[in-house]
């Protein structure tokens, strides 16, 4: 097995369990480390590229292409490409090319794309692998779609339309997430009626990386934090960007958002020079509106939200005042948006 970024040849694991470093400086962030082994790179790198069986719909995609719910046989069937970075796996004889097979500029499966987000079945191709629907994470229903202007992920998430505008007047940055229209031109019609009639909507945002630019979730962050024996990894982030630091911890506080975690935060990384870079903006905000109230914190050990929002707020001074001006966002019930002006007004305090 061979990984490359891009066209270039990262490492080669060969038959006696041994690997071969061909570029060092380009090894995945989770991968730089002393003593680097095969193990770590197929178990602890290759083997959580793919989707978590744990995602809405990840059994149906699977089931429907007759590809066996095993990590690693997701991962060289669609090698192990997505949409976070370069990266890509292929076999010592295989004849493929990142130019050929790449999803940044290659046309997408919309039976995959369908069966992702609605749970439609179809019968999908394990050969045909322009699809990074075996690849997302998290849980929630989504899909990638091309489109005239980039590449778009929809999912169903009613509540990020409410927390992007409430970012938005905080000024904090942050994934813009919009109603999705014209689905009907991808997907089908009775399920997303099916959705609706729940209650839910469909919302769209586009890709954030590029062939110049990755991302590294803060899980992986963590991994070379340790190998690089950096005190703490919580501490290294906000080093690295205190002020995107501080600004999570305020926006996850008002729209008490119960789960950011080690999957939806994290760097950007330049992907020639393999170089970490300041925080993506915020995502992923479809637990946000929790009716508990009160949370820990899960990017500040030993804080509730409240308290991490607190000592955040009285390093930036965010004029989030400016929201109790506003009118109740759409989407959000009449009950969430009291609860919101409720922590506004504690954290002004």
């Amino acid at each position: 097995m061979i990984l490359m970024m891009k066209d270039t040849k990262v490492l080669e694991t060969n038959k006696d369990g041994s690997i071969t470093i061909y570029e060092e400086k380009l090894l995945p962030f989770s991968l730089q480390k002393e003593g680097l082994t095969y193990e770590d790179f197929f178990f602890n790198w290759l083997a959580i590229r793919p989707l978590s069986i744990g995602r809405t719909n990840a059994k149906t995609i699977l089931n429907n292409a007759g590809i066996p719910q095993n990590p690693l046989t997701i991962a060289r069937i669609c090698h192990g490409m997505n949409l976070s970075d370069c990266y890509w796996v292929k076999e010592r004889e295989e004849d493929t090319a990142w130019d050929k097979d790449n999803l940044y500029d290659h046309d997408m499966d919309p039976f995959y794309a369908d069966t992702a987000l609605t749970g439609k079945t179809h019968r999908l191709s394990k050969d045909k692998f322009h699809t990074p629907e075996l690849t997302a994470q998290g849980v929630s229903a989504k899909c990638w779609i091309r489109e005239d202007d980039g590449i778009y992920l929809y999912k169903v998430g009613r509540k990020e339309l409410p927390a992007s505008e409430i970012l938005d007047v905080l000024g904090i940055q942050h994934v813009q997430y919009e109603k999705a229209e014209h689905l009907k031109d991808y997907l089908s019609k009775e399920r997303i009626q099916k959705i609706e009639d729940a209650g839910e909507v469909i919302v769209r945002s586009k890709l954030l990386t590029n062939k110049k630019q990755g991302i590294i979730p803060f899980e992986e962050f963590a991994v070379y934090c340790a190998n690089q024996d950096y005190e703490d990894e919580y501490k290294e982030a906000k080093k690295r960007d205190s002020k995107a630091y501080y600004e999570m911890q305020i926006a996850d506080y008002i729209l008490n958002n119960s789960d950011r975690h080690v999957g939806n935060w994290g760097f950007y990384f330049d992907i020639d020079e393999n170089k970490l870079q300041k925080m993506y903006p915020l995502m992923d905000h479809d637990h946000a509106f929790d009716e508990e109230e009160i949370l820990l914190s899960q990017t500040w050990e030993g804080r509730t939200l409240f308290e991490a929002a607190y000592e955040a707020q009285k390093k930036l001074k965010l004029s989030i005042d400016k929201l109790l001006q506003i009118q109740k966002p759409q989407y959000l019930t009449t009950t969430e948006w009291e609860q919101v002006r409720k922590r506004i007004k504690k954290l002004i305090k």
